[in-house]
């Protein structure tokens, strides 16, 4: 498990080398930081379902931290830059405080739209970067925006479902 720790390591050394290089116009490098960042996302969880355990860093949480680290870094880098509103960076922080919050302990509670959230912002942070028009942003925005609201209507229901279970002493729902 210490080669998952290395590759999660390696997200958040990229997220302070994107912000550096975004801000200070190197798209081109800030571009191949965010392919690391992707890469590294990917191998993880390869490597995690391979030796089937989480890393002993953080345990189940390290990937979620790691990409949540990485994401606010490139949405820093863009509102410093003025291309998106700094009300961004709260929804972002919120929409993790939330999954931290009703997650357990233990294990994440697995929530399909919250981890594909995750991937859209990675793509945001791809898009904003490659086609840098104000069109785009506002699109992008809109979407972030509405899988906001998804995400967490999808985690109340989901939440309540498991309440409901839970108060008729049935199998409690998947786990991440």
């Amino acid at each position: 498990m210490i080669m998952v720790s290395i590759i999660i390591a390696i997200r958040f050394i990229a997220a302070p080398l994107f912000l550096y290089t975004f801000a200070s116009d190197l798209r081109a490098w800030a571009l191949c930081i965010l392919l690391v960042a992707v890469f590294t996302d990917a191998l993880d969880g390869r490597v995690v379902r391979r030796l089937g355990g989480a890393s002993p860093f953080w345990g189940p949480y390290s990937d979620a931290v790691a990409d949540f680290f990485f994401v606010l870094a490139a949405f820093s880098a863009f509102v410093l830059k003025g291309l998106y509103p700094f009300w961004t960076l709260l929804l972002i922080v919120a929409m993790f405080a939330q999954f931290v919050l009703t997650s357990r302990l233990a294990r994440p509670i697995y929530d399909p739209v919250g981890k594909y959230y995750g991937v859209f912002l990675f793509c945001a942070v791809g898009v904003t970067l490659v086609l840098p028009y104000a069109a785009v942003r506002q699109a992008v925005l809109v979407v972030i925006l509405g899988f906001t609201i998804v995400s967490v209507i999808s985690r109340a229901m989901f939440l309540l479902g498991f309440s409901k279970k839970r108060a008729l002493g049935q199998d409690s729902p998947d786990l991440a």
